[in-house]
């Protein structure tokens, strides 16, 4: 079993509260396969920061945080139109498929999941606050997270003004920079500019060659695969390391061939 059947199945305890937790009790209330109980869930309730739960410093807990937290504000995103299509939910089974290896168990979960999400009347915004709450003393997770929600966004090779409107406002309350989000665009530019490869970077143009280099063995570190395994991402997303790695590499080559390194 995944880590999404487990959770479902029985390891609620840590995301009862707020919004995500209202989310995973309405799943398995809607009887997708996995679990039996359920958990009672207002979605017109506010919720405030003591709802949202403490940092989660479990490594398996936390992945599978970031999990719900990656389905549940997708489902938001391709809701930012006013309306989700059979084709963008095709996308996004596709997407956990291809992308990240999902099983067939497990995508039927995240089914589940989206579908409460995006019926849910709580705003993608209560869901940001508490995925900071959870994973916010992991800064890169949570770019991670805006990269992964920018790979679905961009499935149909465009990002709409909607959007783009929303996924900066989803970073903005997971406490993210402009530049931060800048970044995550940067490695789905079609046009792989060179200001693209310095934001891939997370460095800019005045940057020394010192910084650059920095810039990029970081980043080699981090998104090694046992890295981001342990960091609280899981089996699931190796395929998207290796993905940011190719773009770093890439970016990287070209900052080199323009300062002539």
């Amino acid at each position: 079993m995944g880590l999404l059947g487990t959770l479902v199945g029985g390891g609620l305890g840590f995301m009862m509260g707020g919004p995500l937790g209202a989310i995973l009790g309405g799943a398995i209330g809607s009887n997708i396969g996995i679990g039996g109980s359920r958990v009672a869930r207002d979605p017109g309730r506010p919720y405030g920061a003591t709802g949202y739960g403490g940092p989660v410093r479990d490594t398996r807990q936390a992945q599978q945080a970031f999990l719900v937290a990656m389905i549940s504000l997708a489902a938001k995103v391709a809701k930012a139109d006013g309306r989700v299509t059979e084709q963008e939910v095709r996308s996004f089974d596709t997407f956990l498929r291809d992308r990240l290896g999902m099983s067939v168990e497990d995508r039927r979960v995240a089914a589940g999941l989206f579908n409460q999400a995006r019926d849910s009347h709580v705003p993608a915004e209560e869901f940001a606050r508490q995925v900071r709450a959870l994973i916010g003393h992991q800064p890169d997770r949570l770019r991670d997270l805006i990269a992964l929600l920018m790979i679905v966004a961009t499935a149909d090779a465009q990002l709409d003004p909607a959007e783009n409107r929303l996924l900066r406002s989803i970073a903005r309350e997971l406490g993210l920079s402009a530049r931060d989000y800048e970044e995550a665009v940067a490695m789905f530019d079609p046009r792989h500019s060179i200001d693209a490869s310095y934001a891939v970077l997370g460095v800019t143009r005045d940057a020394t060659d010192d910084e650059v280099k920095k810039a990029y063995r970081r980043l080699a570190r981090e998104y090694h695969p046992d890295v981001v395994v342990n960091k609280g991402m899981g089996e699931d997303f190796k395929k998207f390391a290796d993905e940011k790695m190719r773009a770093v590499n890439g970016a990287y080559e070209a900052v080199k061939d323009a300062r002539g390194l």
